[in-house]
């Protein structure tokens, strides 16, 4: 199951992804992220929830350098990642990467409650 929506009154965007089977479904996931960024202001956060995200065999997850670029783009402030306790590397090969380009801010947290915790009282 994948979620993007957004939040208004806190300026925030959900992205939550799970299995991706199809490679119409990658499209489908940048298309709606794009749209979804043009409802927010400059400085927007974002919480993106890989806990159940799996890629089938044989697609390829250039598709979030995408997403990345339309976060980018629209001037994101900050991102809390929460991903799975026992996962020990990165989601996506460039996933470090964004750190320095494109340069926003990716902090890690173990659940959603931590991650919104972690955005409502960032300065």
């Amino acid at each position: 199951m994948h979620e993007i929506r957004v939040d208004l009154e806190k300026n925030r965007l959900y992205f939550t992804l799970g299995r991706i089977n199809q490679a119409d479904e990658l499209a489908e996931i940048v298309h709606k992220m794009q749209r979804a960024v043009h409802q927010l202001s400059r400085g927007f956060t974002c919480i993106t929830d890989l806990r159940h995200y799996m890629l089938a065999d044989g697609l390829s997850e250039n598709f979030m350098r995408h997403c990345q670029e339309a976060l980018w783009d629209s001037a994101i402030g900050r991102v809390v990642r929460v991903k799975a306790a026992e996962r020990t590397t990165p989601h996506f090969p460039h996933e470090h990467q964004s750190l320095v380009w494109p340069a926003y801010s990716v902090t890690s947290a173990l659940s959603l409650e931590e991650a919104e915790t972690m955005l409502d009282h960032s300065v």
